[in-house]
């Protein structure tokens, strides 16, 4: 099996909130065969069991509710058998188990694909969503606390980009273009009502594709909003 068709064959199920206005734009694959460090969520060493191989997903968006730019990771352990043995799904820079037999509101895999829930606006991944209500701020941040400027991410900082510099380089009418977008267009009520929604397949590229993409992708958006808004 192609990498992509593996890849699409196990793509996660997200369910996002039905008042959400942010979806992925494209999600960047990995596939891990041994244990090794993520080149797209810097940090994180990916444990690969014996006889297993893990799918790393990263979701990237134009937005998160509080920031221009977001990208967000789901990893699916898938065994020797072919089975999702397990799931994580990242959160706030960190990362949770996505697979708890018994969690109240947890759906169970659908066949090969692992069934999650995405946080309204901020887009981390949670087991149940109701699980939501236990951020603080979870409904101000997508209304009253809506805005925010350009988020030069981990991959793209010059902590972690192989060119030692950032990738991008916001300016500070970028920044307050920024903050009124997603306070006058992308702000909203979240209901913590669920909807299945499905990603379309050609959003769906290597990491390695991806990563050349989003520092263009937000050079470009920063051009859209001088149009929208400059003077």
């Amino acid at each position: 099996m192609e990498d992509r068709e593996l890849v699409l064959k196990y793509a996660p199920i997200i369910y996002f909130d039905s008042g959400e206005t942010i979806f992925p734009r494209a999600v960047g694959y990995t596939i891990f065969t041994r244990t090794a460090r993520s080149a797209s969520f810097p940090g994180r060493e990916v444990p690969v069991p014996e006889g297993a191989r893990v799918l790393e997903y990263a979701y990237y968006y134009d937005y998160d509710i509080e920031h221009m730019y977001d990208l967000e990771h789901i990893w699916v352990t898938v065994d020797g058998d072919g089975k999702a043995a397990a799931a994580q799904g990242s959160f706030h820079g960190k990362y949770l188990e996505m697979l708890i037999p018994g969690l109240h509101g947890a759906l169970a895999p659908e066949g090969n694909r692992v069934q999650v829930f995405c946080q309204p606006g901020k887009h981390a991944f949670l087991p149940a969503g109701d699980l939501a209500r236990i951020v603080p701020g979870w409904e101000r941040c997508c209304l009253e606390g809506a805005g925010g400027p350009v988020l030069i991410g981990n991959p793209f900082s010059a902590k972690y980009a192989p060119e030692g510099k950032d990738l991008f380089i916001p300016r500070p009418e970028d920044d307050e273009h920024s903050r009124r977008y997603l306070r006058e267009k992308l702000a909203f009520r979240p209901t913590l009502q669920y909807v299945r929604r499905e990603l379309d397949p050609g959003i769906y590229r290597t990491w390695k594709e991806l990563y050349e993409l989003i520092p263009e992708w937000i050079r470009a958006e920063c051009r859209r909003l001088e149009r929208l808004y400059g003077d």
